[in-house]
C-alpha cells in the first residue's frame, strides 16, 4: 500500500521532543548570555585622550545640573557649581564603587549606596568612602563645549 500524506508526517512524540529541545536550549542560552556578556573585557577606547561632550550631554548638565558621562572602561561626573566652574570626578564611589550624583542644591557630591557625601574637589566630608574621588581636568572650548582630560587634576 502506498505511503499516504498522513504517515510522512513527524509524528505527535516527535514534535514534543522537539519542542521541549528548543525550550530547554532557549533557557540555557538566557542565563549563559549575561554570564559571557560580564566576562568579556570593556574595550580599551580613549581612555586617555581628552573628550569633548556632546550637544545631548551639554544640555543635560543645563537641565539636571550634572551628567555621567561612559570614557572607557570609567564614567565621569561633570557639573557645573553655583559659580558655573565646571568640575569633572570619578563617578565611581570609592566605597563600594557605586554611582554617585550631584546635588545642586546641597552643592555636594552624593553616593545614596550608604550615603557618602564628598565636596565639589571630591574630598570625602561624610560617610563610608575611604578616598576622595580623582578629579580630571575641565576646559571650555571657544564654541561652549567641555572638554574633559582623562588625566588626573
Amino acid at each position: 500500500m502506498p505511503n499516504t500524506p498522513l504517515e510522512k508526517q513527524v509524528p505527535r512524540r516527535s514534535f514534543l521532543d522537539i519542542l521541549l529541545g528548543v525550550g530547554v536550549l532557549g533557557a540555557a542560552g538566557s542565563a549563559l548570555f549575561p554570564v559571557l556578556r560580564y566576562l568579556k573585557p570593556l574595550p580599551l577606547e580613549a581612555a586617555g585622550g581628552p573628550v569633548k561632550l556632546s550637544d545631548d550631554d551639554l544640555a543635560t548638565i543645563e537641565s539636571d545640573h550634572f551628567v555621567i558621562v561612559r570614557v572607557g572602561p570609567k564614567r565621569v561626573i561633570v557639573f557645573r557649581d553655583s559659580t558655573e566652574e565646571v568640575h569633572a570626578l570619578a563617578a565611581k564611589c570609592t566605597h563600594e564603587g557605586c554611582t554617585v550624583q550631584f546635588s545642586f542644591e546641597e552643592t555636594i557630591v552624593w553616593c545614596a549606596c550608604h550615603n557618602g557625601r564628598f565636596d565639589i574637589d571630591g574630598r570625602v566630608l561624610s560617610g563610608p568612602p575611604p578616598k576622595p574621588l580623582a578629579e580630571y581636568a575641565v576646559q571650555t572650548s571657544d564654541d561652549g563645549g567641555i572638554i574633559v582630560n582623562m588625566e588626573i587634576a
